[in-house]
C-alpha cells in the first residue's frame, strides 16, 4: 500500500486527519463533519495560549451574550468518539 503524505493533502483539517486514522483502526463509530471555523475549547485555548479554564469561562459567557454559536458535532476523542462542544462567531445582524 502506498503511504500518503500529509503535505500532499494540506486542505484537510486535524478532525479530518484524526477521524481518517481513527476509522482505519476503529471503524465502528460515527464522527461528524465539522465546518471549517468551528473550534473546541482546547483547540481555542492552544491558538490563544490560555488556559482551557479561562478560555471555557470566557467563552461560555460569549455564547450567553450571543457572541459565539455552540453546537456539539460528534468527533473521536481518544479511541472512542464523543460529543462535544465547538464554538463558532455568531453572525453580526445588521
Amino acid at each position: 500500500m502506498k503511504k500518503k503524505s500529509i503535505a500532499s493533502h494540506p486542505e484537510k483539517s486535524a478532525n479530518e486527519w484524526l477521524a481518517e486514522i481513527m476509522q482505519a483502526t476503529y471503524p465502528t463509530g460515527r464522527v461528524d463533519q465539522v465546518p471549517e471555523g468551528w473550534l473546541t475549547i482546547n483547540q481555542m485555548a492552544e491558538i490563544t495560549n490560555t488556559a482551557v479554564t479561562t478560555i471555557s469561562h470566557k467563552m461560555i459567557r460569549m455564547v450567553k451574550a450571543g457572541k459565539l454559536q455552540r453546537k456539539k458535532f460528534r468527533i473521536y476523542s481518544g479511541r472512542a468518539t464523543a460529543e462535544v462542544w465547538h464554538y463558532y462567531k455568531a453572525e453580526e445582524k445588521a
